[in-house]
Formats: C-alpha cells, structure tokens, sequence
C-alpha cells in the first residue's frame, strides 16, 4: 500500500521541486543580466566622459608636434 502511495506522490513533488528550481535559475539570470546591463551603462559613461581627454591630448600633442626647438 505505500508503494502505491509513493508512486502517486513523488512525480508531482519531483515536478514542484523542478518547478522552484527553475524559478531561482530563471531569476539569477536575470539578476545576472541586469547587472551586466547596468556595468555596460556604467561603462559607457565612463567612456563618453573620457572623449574631451582624448580629444584635448590629440590637440596637445599636435601643437608640440608643430613647436620649433632650438
């Protein structure tokens, strides 16, 4: 009598374990993702912010490029 009951208990327990499992791998990923998302952002800002150096040590570097030593 057991057998016959654990027979009709375990799938739908194994399913509900599954179930919660994949809930927690699905909202890793997208805790993963976001936070990718939000480093790529971060990133990007750094590196707009970074252009007027850029910009203003091509400008430098051609004036001393064009500066007469004696």
């Amino acid at each position: 009598m057991s057998s016959v009951n654990s027979a009709w208990l375990v799938p739908p327990t194994v399913l509900v374990i599954g179930a919660f499992a994949a809930a927690l791998i699905g909202r890793a990923i997208t805790s993963a993702l976001n936070d990718a998302d939000a480093a790529r952002r971060r990133f990007r800002k750094l590196e707009d912010g970074l252009i007027p150096l850029r910009v203003e040590t091509r400008r430098v570097r051609g004036s001393v490029d064009r500066f007469e030593s004696r």
